[in-house]
């Protein structure tokens, strides 16, 4: 068949990677929900995902989002654009992979005949193409998963946090996609485990993946009918509609995030049939969110959240390393990557510095928190490669740098080589003490704190106090993060849900106690 000059411009324009959201409209129809063939109009958040794809990706996602037709889509219009292109399509079960096949027969021969290529082959959930393409559909935990095959194209893993030995099985994956491939892992979220790790490190930037992710209120669009059937059930039996003065405390966070009235309304219903619990995990509005269930959070969420807006607001960021004059150059070569200052030291101002050790293999960070006597947050540190001799070097010279502040260092981890370097070797003097007792009963004085189940308790709990009551500013978005996802669990411990990090918080609970105990020990 000819084309006439204009067609074959647009059909460049289409055949353009730029442009993969109009090639999927202009050529793919889908099922809708009421079973209809139609052209796929990718919503919003499928629009922003097309566009903003990369090698590997990993999508943390509220329920019904449209994704395994966007990964059809994006793996047809792959091996029609390139030649020899193979992509692979990976369910957790075989229902899903069914399910993913018969999407992918039906966007497949809704494509207009003049750009569907011939088959060569459409058996064992798997189609190939005279051209060289091949898309396979397989489920997770077959034993010859990828064996033998090279994907250049797209390799999709659906609810990838509900597979089985995924550690052994992404390791085989990654090994199978060449550099020209793109990896989607993509999953609601299943407690604790490799997908929730590894969404953490790829939003911590400690991994290859970009992370998405895409909650339930922005996506209006996907339960239209479901909503107005939600109102109509409401107004039948309250005998009106929902108003932004019927909310409670969490409905006005997620209508200030955006969530509609009739939102909230089918939100009612389903928490009244399914639980909040598994409402927060199917359709969570944060990524937070999802995981919390099996932990109760310890700080103020919507303190948190407001803080945040106001850090936003008032544009509240840490100084320009050029405007920092005195800083000693141990110091220069930290910031701002480890070390960031939002207020230099004031002349004859007492500052207090709570320190959280690690042994500075990459895994756990050392942390430094530095309050004034108000309570502000002016400093912080965190890096988790600087082994304990360095940190005590660190900590010694922004002591010093806060005139000469009072410190409390964790005994834990590498604290112990740490407060012995600042005591003896740097003969850092201002530092807290506690109090314990000899055979004989005699009361010794040990420099440090000493963390176990009852003072973590009581100091979490002193830090959620003064957080609450306002009796401390934070200033840096990263430890409020960090609040986020601070959790109480059922077996009485407290700390970060599995995946995240909480050694800023822990810093700041150490820097609350020196600046709670009045103490203060001058030196020369």
């Amino acid at each position: 068949m000819s084309l006439s000059k204009e067609s074959q411009k647009k059909l460049a324009y289409l055949w353009n990677d730029a442009n993969k959201v109009d090639w999927i409209q202009a050529f793919i129809k889908i099922a809708d929900k009421e079973g209809n063939i139609v052209p796929f109009i990718l919503t919003p958040e499928q629009r922003y995902f097309v566009e903003n794809l990369d090698k590997d990706n990993i999508v943390l996602k509220s329920r019904q989002l449209g994704l395994s037709s966007v990964t059809v889509a994006l793996s047809i219009r792959a091996c029609i654009v390139q030649d020899n292109t193979t992509c692979v399509l990976i369910s957790h079960n075989q229902t899903s992979t069914n399910s993913i096949f018969d999407k992918l027969k039906q966007q497949f021969y809704s494509l207009p005949e003049f750009i569907r290529p011939d088959l060569l082959t459409n058996n064992r959930q798997e189609l190939s193409f005279t051209n060289g393409g091949k898309i396979t559909c397989m489920t997770a935990g077959n034993k010859d998963l990828l064996r033998g095959e090279t994907v250049n194209g797209i390799c999709h893993l659906s609810e990838f946090a509900f597979w089985k030995n995924p550690e052994k099985q992404m390791k085989a994956i990654s090994q199978a996609v060449s550099e020209s491939g793109n990896i989607i892992i993509e999953s609601t979220a299943n407690g604790f485990n490799k997908f929730s790790d590894t969404y953490y490190q790829a939003k911590n930037g400690e991994n290859t993946y970009k992370p998405f992710f895409f909650n339930w209120i922005d996506g209006k669009t996907l339960f239209k009918k479901q909503y107005e059937q939600a109102v109509e059930r409401y107004k039948a039996i309250n005998g009106k509609t929902l108003s932004i003065d019927d909310l409670d405390d969490d409905e006005l966070r997620l209508f200030d995030m955006g969530a509609s009235l009739e939102q909230l309304i089918w939100r009612r219903q389903k928490i009244a049939t399914d639980g909040l619990e598994t409402f927060k995990v199917e359709f969570p509005s944060t990524d937070d969110e999802c995981f919390l269930t099996t932990g109760q959070q310890l700080f103020d969420s919507k303190r948190i959240d407001n803080t945040i807006k106001a850090i936003i607001k008032d544009k509240v960021t840490y100084i320009a390393k050029d405007k920092i004059v005195g800083l000693p150059s141990i110091l220069q070569n930290l910031y701002p990557k480890s070390l960031q200052i939002y207020s230099i030291p004031k002349v004859d101002e007492k500052y207090y510095i709570g320190v959280d050790c690690s042994e500075g293999i990459g895994k756990d960070y050392s942390t430094a928190m530095i309050l004034n006597k108000d309570g502000e947050q002016v400093a912080e540190f965190k890096n988790n490669t600087v082994k304990p001799y360095q940190l005590a070097d660190i900590i010694d010279t922004l002591g010093r740098y806060y005139n000469k502040a009072l410190l409390t260092v964790e005994k834990a981890s590498g604290g112990h080589s740490v407060i012995e370097r600042l005591r003896y070797d740097k003969h850092y003097m201002n530092m807290t003490k506690y109090k314990t007792y000899d055979e004989y009963n005699r009361t010794i004085w040990k420099v440090g704190f000493d963390t176990n189940n009852k003072t973590k308790s009581m100091i979490v709990n002193d830090a959620r106090e003064w957080f609450e009551k306002g009796l401390i500013k934070i200033n840096s978005r990263e430890i409020l993060n960090e609040m986020k996802v601070f959790v109480a669990n059922d077996k009485g411990g407290m700390g970060a849900i599995s995946g995240q990090h909480d050694d800023l918080v822990m810093a700041l609970c150490l820097a609350i106690v020196g600046l709670k105990s009045g103490i203060w020990y001058p030196f020369g």
